[in-house]
């Protein structure tokens, strides 16, 4: 039977099954240069032009051309949840919350799509309120020009602004939490790869002698720490609302994930820690690239200065309000167009047999993903840009368009652009990002000048995999401006 599945997988795929045949060499140059796998497997001739397969880390993946995105996108058969419990090693107590049989994937997914979503307005004047004194302890108030590491310092402030919307007052400004939900994605990263080591049957034993992985227990033992007492006070003051209201009264992360859970069985510390896992690196990784492309493209700054200005006065710092700056909305989309998080969006696990409408035979079991690189749009309007430059304004372009209305926002997924997947997997905490990511730039750009420190040393896109991460390490010149009302962003 699996030499039947491999026979007719591999026909399907063309006489070139994968792009490099010596496993050791091919996950080395996955490492190092996924782009140009991706590239090549595309452009290259091969029996098959809709899919190839690619060697990764430990395991092959078949890249699907983009005309499979809506064929895929909701079909359940395409699982992006058994996806990451089989790459994170969730049958390991250790990395039980990726473990979609725990409860946490849905309840964490309910938080955001039916509580924190609808409730932004409730959380917009707390992370504007945390935004100032965050900016004030990392980038300080100082007039006269000083040095700052970029991704850092952002990393820092997005975890204080994250920390007080999902733990309130009480954490966000915990020294012990703050290390924990900045390092904990990179402590569970380090642990599946140094488990990943040993052979799969002796995982199950090993892990706990593993120090990689002894470490993740030891942060999540400290979360527990840290977390319960304040679960314990949120039970003793009792429900906020009853489970079918979808609009809160007030904020609270922890009774919303009591109410949404409905009975379900979850970790409220893991669900905290997995709202770390989701929210900080890619959040901290988009404000660092969008700060990069400011600094590569200063002619923006003023047009976004005049437009916060003009919407601060008008709206005050509100969920209307930040709706309302289209040409921010645009040059964010930009950038992620640009330079999105992830070389490859849509993937999943197969949880059947499947085959495409194009042909491709893809069994049970195999993993899947299709290019982001290769399907955002560069269509503004009939006479678009250079779909290769940079177009702050390209998105602002499509306003009043009614075919790329819905499309042009930020947070709007389509064929055209997978910055945030697209479907029924779609990244469902999106909204608040981009909620948080405003918010941050309305500081940045109303408080501070700012530049390169080496304005000839344009900051690079490290590729690492599939991940293209902002260059950590970039140094920024930054002074307070003078004059401006500060009162404007907590209106």
């Amino acid at each position: 039977m699996v030499g039947e599945f491999a026979d007719r997988f591999s026909q399907q795929l063309g006489t070139r099954p994968v792009l490099v045949k010596s496993a050791q060499k091919a996950k080395h140059i996955f490492h190092v240069n996924a782009r140009g796998l991706l590239k090549d497997g595309f452009t290259k001739p091969r029996k098959s032009a809709t899919a190839f397969r690619v060697e990764t880390d430990d395991v092959q993946v078949v890249i699907l051309s983009p005309e499979s995105v809506n064929e895929i996108r909701n079909d359940s058969r395409f699982s992006f949840t058994d996806l990451i419990a089989e790459e994170c090693l969730c049958h390991i107590p250790a990395f039980r919350n990726f473990n979609p049989h725990e409860g946490l994937n849905d309840t964490a997914k309910d938080v955001l799509q039916k509580r924190l979503t609808p409730s932004l307005g409730l959380v917009t004047k707390d992370i504007s309120e945390e935004a100032t004194l965050a900016f004030r302890d990392h980038w300080r108030d100082n007039t006269e020009w000083h040095a700052l590491d970029a991704k850092a310092t952002l990393v820092e402030i997005i975890a204080r602004l994250s920390s007080r919307v999902f733990l309130g007052h009480e954490l966000c400004r915990n020294p012990a939490w703050l290390r924990i939900t900045i390092d904990y994605t990179m402590t569970v990263f380090r642990g599946v790869m140094a488990l990943k080591r040993w052979p799969s049957f002796l995982r199950p034993v090993v892990w706990r002698f593993v120090p990689e992985v002894r470490r993740v227990n030891e942060q999540i033992d400290e979360a527990v720490r840290l977390i319960t007492p304040i679960i314990e006070k949120k039970k003793a003051e009792g429900n906020s609302s009853s489970p079918e209201t979808t609009k809160p009264a007030r904020l609270d992360v922890i009774q919303w994930a009591s109410e949404v859970a409905n009975g379900r069985r979850y970790d409220p510390t893991l669900l905290q820690l997995g709202f770390s896992m989701a929210s900080m690196h890619n959040t901290t990784d988009l404000a660092t690239q969008v700060l990069y492309d400011l600094c590569a493209h200063p002619e923006y700054i003023e047009p976004l200065r005049k437009e916060v200005e003009t919407v601060l006065e008008q709206e005050g710092m509100t969920k209307a309000g930040l709706a309302r700056l289209k040409l921010m909305d645009s040059f964010m989309k930009e950038s992620q167009r640009i330079k999105p998080s992830e070389l490859l969006g849509m993937r999943r696990v197969l949880l059947e047999d499947v085959t495409l409408s194009n042909g491709v035979f893809l069994p049970r079991g195999v993993q899947i993903g299709i290019p982001t690189t290769m399907t955002t749009s560069p269509d503004a309007d009939d006479s678009a840009s250079d779909p290769t430059a940079f177009d702050g304004y390209r998105f602002l372009k499509m306003v009043g368009n009614p075919q790329k209305e819905k499309t042009r926002h930020f947070v709007s997924t389509s064929p055209d652009h997978l910055g945030f997947g697209h479907g029924k997997h779609a990244c469902p905490g999106r909204f608040f990002a981009a909620h948080e990511v405003k918010i941050i730039l309305c500081h940045v750009l109303m408080k501070y000048d700012f530049k390169l420190a080496k304005p000839d040393c344009r900051p690079t896109v490290l590729d690492m995999g599939w991940a293209l991460i902002a260059e950590p390490g970039v140094q920024l010149m930054v002074k307070r401006r003078e004059g401006f009302d500060e009162g404007l962003l907590h209106r």
